[in-house]
């Protein structure tokens, strides 16, 4: 799981840290980071892509958000055993302190129902 979260953000890492730089035109004399490559990086994808140079910045960032829910639903899923049990804690506390404070009639907010026959309306 370590490994995949390294191989989720270590590229984006990369990417965004060349973005920042390179449209800042903060080159450190590095030809890779200056605003002229800055631009002909965009302008081959924008032209590959046929879409507008200003937006391709969005539509990256945009990609990157959804990769990374992706990415954070898996962890979350993997991790679950350890931080399910305290979220539940948490939320029956809040619950309890809410039925304490008199801000419920006093019992469970989301009780079951009551599991008998279903008759149709009459």
């Amino acid at each position: 799981m370590r490994l995949l979260l390294t191989l989720w953000f270590l590229p984006l890492v990369l990417f965004w840290g060349w973005y920042a730089l390179s449209v800042n035109d903060v080159n450190f004399g590095f030809i890779m980071l200056s605003r002229q490559v800055h631009d002909a990086v965009f302008d081959i994808y924008a032209n590959t892509l046929h879409v507008d140079r200003a937006a391709l910045p969005g539509m990256i960032a945009g990609a990157c958000a959804f990769d990374s829910a992706i990415v954070m639903a898996i962890a979350a899923f993997r991790w679950r055993a350890s931080w399910l049990p305290q979220a539940r804690a948490m939320l029956s506390d809040y619950w309890e302190a809410d039925a304490r404070a008199g801000l419920g009639d006093g019992e469970a907010p989301f009780k079951a129902a009551a599991t008998g026959p279903a008759h149709p309306a009459e």
